[in-house]
């Protein structure tokens, strides 16, 4: 999706689901916040579907890292976060997303 902008609206952090990261990730994040890599796996990430680990969530279902609509990490965020919505698979995106919103007029207004 070459033409999607994110407007920073924090919806897609508090979408269901998981985000899934790679030792890459771990590593930039890790170094990001200067932790251990051990430390971050155990403070901010989780194994749901071995042997992959996801970032944790808030109890209210919020990536862990959403502050005031803004990734507290989005200079090292994961990969999965980097590259939305392409590795996402969600129905009826643009009910969601204001930056898909803006594709959708944007091509319904074309000729």
């Amino acid at each position: 999706m070459t033409d999607f902008q994110c407007l920073v609206c924090g919806e897609c952090c508090k979408w269901p689901g998981f985000v899934y990261i790679s030792e890459d990730d771990v590593a930039r994040m890790s170094r990001h916040l200067s932790l251990k890599e051990f430390d971050f796996v155990n403070r901010y990430a989780e194994i749901v579907h071995r042997p992959r680990l996801n970032l944790k969530t808030k109890e209210n279902g919020e990536c862990i890292f959403l502050d005031d609509k803004v990734c507290a990490i989005h200079a090292a965020k994961p990969i999965q976060c980097a590259t939305f919505p392409d590795q996402w698979k969600i129905n009826d995106l643009e009910k969601y997303c204001n930056g898909q919103k803006a594709i959708k007029r944007k091509d319904s207004a074309r000729p």
